[in-house]
């Protein structure tokens, strides 16, 4: 398989996409994500409640008493796709070469200033918390 047929069979899975992800600029993400509160198997388990009550589907204890099984399978099913995401996702971030994801300036002797940029396949890994 050469180049041009590997780099067709990456894009034809994206192709089943409709639109791509927005672009978020680097500050925002380094300033912004550390602010974020993190996934929550708890809060995301209220809203889907709420959801549920809105068409209607019953979300509070039975008539007996007892609990609630549609709110016990959410939750369960909510906490394990959290600990998969949280314990067994890998987020990888890769950058084209040259194209200025990574710069760099180094001095010389005297006033030699010299100013680069990634000319391989940098990659990084991330944490989902």
């Amino acid at each position: 398989m050469n180049i041009a047929q590997i780099s067709n069979s990456i894009k034809s899975l994206f192709t089943l996409t409709e639109t791509p992800a927005k672009k978020v600029p680097g500050p925002i993400m380094a300033i912004g994500g550390l602010q974020r509160t993190g996934l929550s198997a708890t809060r995301s388990s209220a809203k889907i409640a709420e959801v549920l009550a809105k068409h209607g589907i019953p979300t509070e204890p039975n008539e007996d008493g007892s609990e609630n099984k549609t709110l016990v399978e959410v939750i369960a099913i909510v906490e394990e796709i959290f600990r998969a995401l949280q314990e067994d996702a890998n987020i990888q971030v890769a950058f084209k070469p040259g194209d200025f994801a990574i710069l760099s300036e180094g001095t010389g002797e005297g006033v030699i200033i010299s100013n680069g940029t990634n000319i391989n396949f940098p990659t990084g890994t991330g944490v989902l918390i």
